[in-house]
């Protein structure tokens, strides 16, 4: 019996060993932290969340409470895990249908980030589990064209490891956002808020009653256009997109209001 019982622990030793040098390439399918799946702690031994040392945080479009998507809708999402000390991070993502697992709602897109493999979820591989302090991991999602309802929640998981090839003494962090479908279509979400576009040859006029706090131009494929902008009076902005003609260009706005996003064919 004494035997038997030391076969098995070497067992789980090497298999451990095993997985532990394979994280470090790619993390495990479904350990994100989403409801009814696993996250890295099962592997990497310990709490997740264990201090307020180290975090891993979800932006999208540059923001940590975004709150909305549209259908079919390209979004930035860039993922930054940071913890004193560490040198090899991991991380997992994916989004989630509220109620629904294993199934992932809209499509994750590699934007040419050498260190992040993607599938039905985003994850790090052995050229992006290095860093100083702090990682980030930067691709894209398309919302999908048709939900199957209207909550969409990203969920995350972090890896700050020791770096001893062991599955000991690593740190799990998780986070999570939230999406809601925005309900009315774009042209009365901005007659809602009273912000208006107008075309002209050269040319973007946007009108806004609120502070105009940021301005991003994205072409269809979701690649970010650079401009100019000038202010034409209280609320009014002419804005030059560059490089961006015979395209269709998408518009998001930040107003005090959250952002407002629209297509324009220019």
């Amino acid at each position: 019996m004494k035997k038997i019982t030391g076969i098995f622990f070497a067992f789980l030793t090497l298999k451990c060993v095993y997985y532990s040098l394979y994280a470090s390439s790619i993390a495990g399918f479904n350990m994100t932290g989403a409801p009814s799946e696993g996250n890295c702690s099962s592997c990497h031994i310990g709490n997740t969340n264990p201090d307020k040392q180290g975090s891993i945080t979800i932006l999208i479009n540059g923001e940590n409470n975004h709150s909305t998507f549209m259908p079919d809708s390209i979004y930035n999402i860039e993922v930054i895990s940071t913890n004193p000390g560490t040198s090899k991070f991991g991380f997992a993502v994916n989004a989630r249908f509220k109620g629904i697992s294993f199934n992932n709602a809209g499509t994750f897109i590699n934007i040419g980030d050498s260190g992040v493999s993607v599938s039905d979820y985003v994850t790090h591989n052995q050229y992006g589990n290095t860093g100083l302090n702090t990682k980030k991991w930067r691709f894209k999602w398309q919302a999908p064209k048709n939900p199957e309802n209207e909550s969409i929640t990203f969920y995350a998981a972090g890896v700050m490891a020791n770096n001893d090839n062991n599955t000991q003494g690593d740190k799990v962090y998780l986070d999570s956002i939230n999406l809601q479908q925005l309900k009315t279509s774009l042209k009365e979400e901005a007659w809602k808020q009273n912000i208006f576009l107008r075309q002209t040859e050269s040319a973007l006029t946007l009108t806004s009653p609120f502070d105009l706090k940021s301005l991003k131009l994205y072409n269809i494929q979701g690649t970010e256009i650079t401009y100019s902008i000038t202010e034409a009076g209280k609320g009014n902005y002419l804005i030059y997109p560059i490089s961006a003609q015979n395209c269709i260009i998408i518009v998001s706005v930040q107003t005090n209001l959250g952002w407002w996003t629209t297509k324009v064919l220019f």
